[in-house]
């Protein structure tokens, strides 16, 4: 096979082309990964050092059909809003410097007390939970440490009832379809790497 004249080079330019796209690539992905170590994490406050929880239901209802598809998720993006706001204003009150930086401790972090934390991320639950929400910086002036709530689901009911004012397809009878979620949300301290 013979090969034309320049293209040698022309091999040569973009496999060094492939090589610079390779290299920039891995320089990006190594810099996530070390902005990721560095990363705050939320973590739940065990019963030993806050023994304080609240379980909230929140509700859901339409018409059987296309509009009732996400009324689960609905109920329980409800659920869990209504703990987290039932226990924000405690965890805020009652926590305090010593309880966020032993809570950090237990996992080798430090109790974030930066004024200036970030909230535009999405926070990291340790251990995992269903929401995760950043609710402000807790007791002790300029010691106090920034406080997150997470929230997880208990449970999820669905009944259906015969309702004349949605409407029925094929001779069918119109049927509601009515969500209860229930979720307990805990307080939480937000630990960064030391």
């Amino acid at each position: 096979m013979k090969v034309p004249k320049g293209g040698h080079r022309q091999a040569m330019k973009i496999g060094s082309l492939t090589c610079n796209m390779i290299a920039l690539f891995a320089a990006v992905f190594c810099c996530g990964i070390s902005s990721v170590s560095g990363a705050d994490f939320c973590i739940e406050l065990t019963g030993s050092e806050f023994n304080r929880g609240h379980e909230r239901r929140g509700d859901a209802d339409a018409c059987a059909g296309d509009v009732s598809s996400n009324i689960k998720d609905v109920a329980r993006d409800r659920a869990r809003n209504n703990a987290n706001n039932a226990i924000t204003s405690q965890c805020l009150r009652d926590v305090t410097h010593t309880i966020g930086q032993q809570a950090c401790a237990r996992i080798n972090l430090v109790a974030n007390t930066s004024p200036n934390s970030r909230t535009d991320f999405p926070l990291a639950a340790n251990p995992n939970a269903d929401s995760v929400r950043y609710i402000g910086r807790g007791v002790g002036g300029s010691a106090s440490v920034n406080l997150c709530v997470v929230a997880r689901d208990v449970r999820v009911r669905t009944r259906s009832v015969v309702d004349a004012h949605c409407p029925h397809d094929g001779g069918l009878l119109p049927h509601r379809i009515f969500v209860t979620a229930r979720a307990r949300a805990r307080c939480a301290v937000i630990c960064s790497s030391p």
